[in-house]
């Protein structure tokens, strides 16, 4: 099956040059785009959303799209005279299961396929080209790059390049044309859900209409791949507007309407309706039930139908949820449950029937709690795991999950100075300059740069709270010891017998100390055995009367690092596997980086050196606590 394995946009509004890369074998299905506000993230899923595969597809595309939407992909500080060209591609690969796809089609036309000439990847690109901020609806077009094939009509003849006829017809078959369709519904399905879905419209008209807005798109499309779910052949258009029209046409009188709902033709409309709701009530309240862990408060989901007189009594449906009792409209809900709700209809029924998908989510959380922002993390692994990808924009480090970093993207819009205090007050029209550079080399660049990758470092550096530690506890400087020495006891054979506790660096274990003497449990706080480390080691002796073995640094502990920090114990191997990570950095704020995610991937190794250090500062460790317990 064909994967994508890199998206990029050239010029799309202020997206310069964007290279979004899946892998090498498109192994990766979570791609997270970090960034500032206004740093372009919005723009980089709009461009990638606006991706076409065929002529087809473009031929949708551009009855979907208004001439408005199209002359939004100019950059802003251009718009007064933008003549040039909008590149948006894809950048795929092949199996042997497309190749022999491929090989039929010709097969089929008398051809027989060059095996050796099939592409293991190609290149699609969609471009848009505007003349003096105009658009050129002529020129626009979808061009495959690598596509090419070698065939011959029979074994005495060499194999050519296959040439596309001049003009196609019964008698004309363009083989090369229908083994593109092939591929382009072999791809996955990309699908944008925008933070504007969150506000269902009242109303979703049914049918085209003027000024139809594109909420009203998305949503009659879903409508839409409901019906499709059901595998029945129902359509909208012919199971509930024709209906309508026809039934129109046969009772010309004004009151046709009236005498419509007093028809028994009007069982059948409402029989597709009734199976829309029962489908959405078994599937999106499954869903809710299945991330929340448990049952959901609505009962059924109901999908009703209406004409609207101000629009030539044009057909329009319409959501609620029933508690049991009383039916509400789905805007009537709180904010939260209509985010949950449009997110799970969409990503239920917003993509693509027998396909994988691509799903893009534009700042999914912003609008909702700590732990529904936790809970909706977690329903990507479910999403992912059915062979779908995603896509997702963040600012929020609920919404960071570690495992993902090698697929994260940091955003920013190197036009605006986030530094300046003038940035915010600043009225004039910048040039966009919109850059995704991918995580590791980012942070490898750019360490002092905190802001821009806080979110990282807030969900990395955040661990259970000390008061959540029972029993012995050995108490350590901050998240970067307390990740190494976690990584360490989770390679051990035999685990220790005692949690890691950490602070928030050598002078902040006052509070920790204080609850593990109040409930007695034994512990030994392990300090660096630099300046500061030893200066708390007498502190907290002195403070809270400490015999000499609770409180120890590590040269006390290991003679052969005294003077030292934490850090001594990283080999030159593991220092390596830092710099091969965070593009050839392995300052203080990497390593620390490095360690923290060594916790959360199992693709993030220490080396054996530094392991066997770590393992053996944690069997003394063990030793002096056995000692602490037993006084």
């Amino acid at each position: 099956m064909a994967k994508i394995k890199s998206i990029s946009l050239k010029k799309f509004k202020g997206a310069k040059s964007i290279d979004i890369s899946f892998g090498d074998r498109a192994e990766r299905t979570v791609i997270t785009l970090i960034g500032l506000n206004e740093s372009g993230k919005t723009t980089i899923l709009e461009g990638i959303s606006h991706f076409a595969t065929s002529d087809q597809e473009v031929t949708k595309l551009f009855d979907i799209y208004t001439r408005r939407e199209i002359l939004s992909f100019i950059p802003i500080d251009r718009k007064a005279a933008f003549t040039d060209r909008v590149d948006i591609s894809v950048l795929a690969i092949l199996d042997d299961e497309d190749h022999n796809s491929i090989e039929s089609i010709f097969k089929a036309g008398g051809y027989e396929v060059d095996r050796q000439s099939l592409p293991t990847e190609i290149t699609i690109r969609k471009s848009f080209e505007f003349k003096d901020s105009e658009f050129i609806k002529p020129t626009y077009g979808t061009n495959w790059t690598g596509f090419n094939i070698n065939v011959r009509k029979n074994r005495r003849s060499r194999y050519s390049e296959y040439q596309r006829p001049a003009k196609s017809g019964a008698d004309k078959i363009d083989y090369w044309n229908k083994a593109t369709d092939l591929i382009s519904e072999r791809l996955p399905n990309i699908a944008y859900f925008p933070t504007f879905l969150v506000d269902m419209p009242n109303r979703i008209y049914l049918a085209h209409y003027e000024a139809e807005t594109t909420t009203n798109r998305y949503y009659r499309k879903i409508l839409q791949n409901i019906l499709d779910s059901l595998g029945e052949n129902i359509s909208l258009q012919t199971h509930v507007v024709d209906r309508l029209s026809r039934y129109r046409k046969e009772n010309p009188m004004d009151a046709w309407v009236s005498a419509f709902f007093g028809d028994p033709s009007k069982r059948n409309v409402d029989s597709v309706f009734l199976k829309m709701s029962t489908k959405v009530t078994k599937d999106v309240l499954g869903t809710w039930s299945k991330i929340f862990n448990r049952p959901a408060t609505a009962k059924r989901i109901e999908i009703n139908w209406n004409v609207d007189p101000s629009k030539d009594n044009l057909p329009y449906a319409s959501f609620s949820v029933s508690d049991g009792e009383s039916p509400y409209a789905i805007n009537e809900r709180s904010l939260g449950f209509r985010w949950f709700f449009s997110f799970l209809l969409f990503t239920r029924f917003g993509g693509a029937k027998g396909r994988s998908n691509l799903f893009l989510f534009d700042e999914p959380a912003a609008n909702l709690h700590a732990r529904a922002q936790a809970q909706l993390l977690e329903s990507f692994e479910k999403i992912v795991n059915e062979g779908n990808s995603i896509v997702y924009s963040t600012h929020s480090h609920h919404m960071i999950n570690p495992r993902w970093l090698s697929g994260a993207y940091i955003v920013e819009n190197e036009a605006i100075d986030y530094e300046s205090t003038d940035s915010a007050t600043d009225f004039s029209v910048l040039p966009t300059l919109i850059t995704a550079t991918p995580y590791n080399r980012f942070v490898g660049e750019n360490g002092n740069r905190v802001s821009y990758f806080q979110p990282v470092l807030e969900r990395l550096q955040y661990i259970e709270p000390a008061i959540a530690a029972l029993g012995p506890q050995l108490m350590v400087e901050g998240p970067s010891d307390f990740y190494a020495f976690s990584y360490a006891s989770k390679q051990l054979k035999k685990p220790v017998n005692f949690s890691i506790v950490p602070g928030g660096g050598a002078g902040s274990l006052d509070p920790m100390i204080e609850i593990a003497l109040s409930r007695g449990f034994p512990f030994v706080v392990l300090l660096d055995d630099d300046k500061e480390g030893r200066r708390s080691r007498t502190r907290y002796r002195d403070l809270w009367s400490l015999p000499d073995d609770m409180v120890v640094t590590i040269g006390d502990i290991e003679p052969g690092l005294t003077g030292k920090r934490l850090e001594s114990l990283i080999s030159g191997e593991t220092i390596a596997k830092i710099k091969e990570r965070f593009n050839g950095s392995a300052k203080k704020k990497q390593v620390q980086l490095y360690l923290s995610e060594s916790h959360f991937s199992e693709g993030i190794r220490l080396s054996s050196v530094t392991l066997s250090q770590l393992q053996a500062i944690l069997a003394l460790v063990n030793n002096r606590l056995g000692k602490v317990a037993g006084k």
